[in-house]
């Protein structure tokens, strides 16, 4: 009887014990106050790490990532966490996650760029039109340059705002930028192409993320009226090294310099050059090869207006 009192004592006692034991392990799944690590990678839309981004664990505590994007918080408070992620030229990003404790929580962060309207303006040109008419071509152009670290693909749309209404603007790249060009001619201008003098336009870009960038006030100023006159050579005349080229230039208001051009044949560009208003007299004493090529001379404004004319000349 005694050695059964014995048995049933030890038994109960350890089934105590056993309910007694206090769950105080920080990584025991049954402490209430239980705790783990956040593990952080950030990177952009190439895949490439971000470094310096701030991130901000429950408004509390900041951590930034180092140059592979990768920050650790050790020893967080299990349960539910809310992170923010800044970097300058980013979108801030807001997440609410679930901490559970005795493990490492990996979160992979994206961040989107934010496109930097870099440039924005508008010129006009009229240009001498190689046809039977010898027509002029009078044009408005609305351009910009956007800084976009992440693909063009991320840009989702971009428009010019008039009060007549919005346009599309076309993109391609153009060296480290994105070019954005929106032109109005005679034939596909909303309004006359003079009634778009004085128009205030503002163009404005949203990237996929819902981003929202927008330009200065984009208004065009004048148009140049004059066109260069070419002196020499005529059109389809035979030149030989050194080649020489006069032209006179009615100065408007507002001119400020002359841009020649040299092109061949299939519209390269041999010289680009810029001359005073005053000059009348160019010479070209660099070799050209045997071939047609074009002379192109532009009476450039302040506000990057100007009007064209260009003649064909022979090389011998």
């Amino acid at each position: 009887m005694v050695k059964i009192f014995i048995i049933l004592f030890i038994f109960f006692t350890l089934i105590s014990c056993y309910i007694d034991v206090p769950h105080m392990g920080q990584f025991d799944p049954e402490n209430r106050f239980g705790k783990g690590n956040i593990k952080i990678k950030c990177y952009d839309k190439l895949n490439d790490p971000l470094s310096d981004v701030k991130i901000i664990l429950n408004d509390s505590l900041i951590s930034q990532t180092n140059d592979s994007g990768y920050s650790v918080f050790y020893n967080v408070l299990k349960g539910a966490v809310n992170l923010k992620f800044e970097k300058e030229g980013y979108s801030k990003i807001h997440m609410d996650t679930l901490l559970k404790p005795g493990i490492t929580l990996n979160i992979d962060q994206q961040l989107n760029f934010i496109p930097i309207m870099e440039t924005s303006y508008v010129y006009s040109s009229i240009k001498r039109v190689s046809d039977i008419f010898d027509s002029l071509s009078y044009n408005v152009n609305y351009v910009l340059k956007v800084v976009e670290k992440d693909l063009m693909d991320d840009i989702d749309t971009v428009k010019v705002n008039f009060n007549f209404g919005d346009f599309f603007i076309s993109m391609f790249y153009q060296d480290d930028y994105i070019k954005c060009s929106l032109n109005f001619n005679q034939n596909n201008s909303p309004v006359l192409i003079y009634d778009l003098i004085g128009q205030k336009g503002i163009a404005y870009l949203v990237d996929t993320y819902g981003e929202k960038v927008y330009s200065r006030d984009l208004m065009l100023i004048r148009f140049v009226e004059n066109l260069p006159q070419i002196i020499n050579p005529y059109e389809g005349e035979q030149l030989i090294f050194p080649y020489n080229f006069k032209f006179k230039v009615e100065k408007p208001s507002y001119s400020t310099f002359i841009e020649i051009l040299i092109l061949d044949q299939f519209g390269k560009t041999i010289l680009c050059d810029s001359l005073s208003v005053e000059d009348t007299l160019f010479v070209y004493d660099l070799p050209l090869k045997e071939g047609e090529y074009k002379f192109v001379i532009r009476n450039v404004d302040l506000f990057g207006n100007f009007s064209e004319n260009f003649v064909n000349f022979y090389s011998m």
